[in-house]
């Protein structure tokens, strides 16, 4: 994989997901704490995988089956500031969408409040020791979540 492919996928996935909070919410700036690539197909995560060896701390062991969860040596610039954790997923019929970046919001009870509520574009997702906020994009799942991923992660 050339190093503008990867940045274009990157910069794409944050794009999508910036559009999708802008046209449902009021945040802004929104910053990123996470990203999720899903691969489309097995030869282009074999390609990611390799690509990015060397990146970082290879983390969250325990959701290896997924993919890889990468802690970042050097964050990646993105439109929602720098970019500390990626995500390689495995090709997923289930997750036919580019990735999924995960925003910080100010207050989450705040957020749910606000949004959950009012609006049919989000769906609360109840996890063991978070939850979080889904928010269907263009080709994107925009997550918030009640924790930050260093908050959630036993890395």
């Amino acid at each position: 994989m050339h190093h503008r492919k990867f940045e274009k996928i990157i910069e794409y996935i944050v794009e999508r997901g910036i559009e999708a909070v802008n046209a449902n919410t009021d945040e802004f700036p929104i910053t990123i704490d996470y990203l999720a690539v899903f691969a489309k197909d097995e030869a282009e995560y074999q390609d990611m995988m390799e690509y990015t060896q060397g990146f970082g701390e290879v983390v969250d062991k325990h959701k290896a089956k997924s993919g890889k969860t990468i802690l970042l040596n050097k964050p990646i610039k993105t439109e929602a500031g720098p970019l500390k954790v990626l995500k390689i997923r495995q090709p997923d019929p289930t997750r036919p969408q580019r990735g999924a970046p995960d925003f910080r919001v100010g207050d989450y009870n705040d957020f749910k409040n606000k949004y959950l509520v009012d609006n049919g574009n989000f769906t609360l997702m109840v996890r063991k020791d978070y939850e979080m906020i889904e928010l269907k994009g263009i080709d994107v799942l925009v997550y918030f979540p009640s924790k930050l991923f260093d908050e959630r992660s036993n890395y």
